[in-house]
């Protein structure tokens, strides 16, 4: 079992922050005395107040996500953990549910009379769905089916069990666990052609992995290539002509992710653990053959295979239907 500790680090944006501000101080100033026999009073304040304002902000800002990884900190190096359950150093009051994280851009343009400038934010979406509370000194781990979708820059989006501390000197922080537990349903064969090039591909469920195997006759085509996805987003998982391949959407082992719930953001569970894209966990996922075609239209074709979640209850083992994507929108 994977104990992982994720918290936003602020510091960076402050001192850039801090830095920009005294420098457009240190201008508004040098050009308020040289004009401030023509400069009204009010807009002399105005000028000097706004960017004051905004570095209150800012480290305001930063003040209450440097609180949130305190939290989580303090969580992450006194709670131990078992593989069912977690003992917290102190009795806490405390929420067991889905957690739901969405990473997303925002953009805004701007015009002036040089032009139109645009920016770009990366924002969050939180939601947390509560099942039951409970106040203790240890609790059980959440269990249950999990989704990760995400591109390479943090957005997508992140569905798992999750445990919140609602009191105390931990207040916010967010245990989520992602589980190795799942059986990979779903067999069958892709054939492509193009020509004189063929390809077959052959797949089926075998545990926790999906296993399978390509044979290829090539003439023009360069190699197959073989990815896993949903909606939009896809990440290879091998190529070549003629070559055995198996994946899992499960993790190797347990995670679990302490963080803060009034900070955290895909873009920082992506960064602990993985590379982009990632395509994980339960639920419905598409397989893709492609025929590699150099200055042509590739061959494409696709099938779906599912993932499900079992978990163990009063020693018998009991199924989890898994619906398609579990309520959850691919981004």
């Amino acid at each position: 079992m994977k104990k992982v500790l994720v918290k936003e680090n602020p510091l960076g944006v402050m001192v850039v922050g801090t830095v920009f501000t005294v420098f457009f101080l240190f201008m508004a100033l040098s050009i308020l005395g040289s004009t401030s026999s023509l400069a009204p009073t009010w807009f002399s304040l105005t000028f000097i107040l706004v960017p004051v304002l905004i570095l209150v902000v800012l480290f305001a800002t930063g003040a209450v996500v440097l609180g949130g990884g305190r939290k989580a900190f303090a969580l992450f190096k006194g709670a131990s953990l078992s593989e069912t359950s977690v003992g917290f150093p102190e009795e806490v009051d405390y929420e067991v549910g889905r957690v739901f994280l969405e990473g997303y851009w925002t953009y805004e343009h701007t015009t002036t009379s040089s032009g139109t400038t645009s920016s770009r934010r990366y924002r969050t979406r939180r939601r947390f769905s509560v099942e039951e509370r409970g106040r203790g000194l240890e609790a059980e781990l959440p269990e249950g089916p999990f989704r990760v979708e995400l591109r390479p820059d943090g957005t997508g989006i992140i569905e798992a069990p999750a445990l919140r501390i609602r009191d105390g000197r931990y207040d916010g922080s967010l245990i989520v666990v992602l589980t190795d537990e799942g059986t990979v349903l779903g067999e069958g064969q892709l054939n492509l052609s193009k020509g004189n090039d063929m390809a077959q591909v052959s797949f089926r469920g075998d545990g926790k992995l999906l296993r399978g195997s390509v044979w290829a006759e090539l003439s023009k085509a360069r190699k197959v290539r073989i990815e896993v996805g949903s909606g939009g987003l896809w990440r290879r998982v091998a190529e070549g002509k003629g070559f055995d391949f198996s994946f899992s959407t499960l993790p190797g082992e347990k995670t679990v992710i302490f963080t803060h719930y009034g900070s955290v953001t895909p873009r920082s569970i992506l960064g602990k653990l993985w590379n982009g894209p990632v395509i994980m966990g339960h639920g419905s996922f598409e397989l893709k053959a492609v025929l590699d075609i150099p200055l042509g239209r590739d061959v494409v074709e696709t099938d779906v295979f599912g993932v499900e979640f079992e978990e163990r209850k009063g020693g018998e083992e009991k199924e989890a239907e898994s619906g398609e994507k579990w309520g959850i929108l691919a981004s």
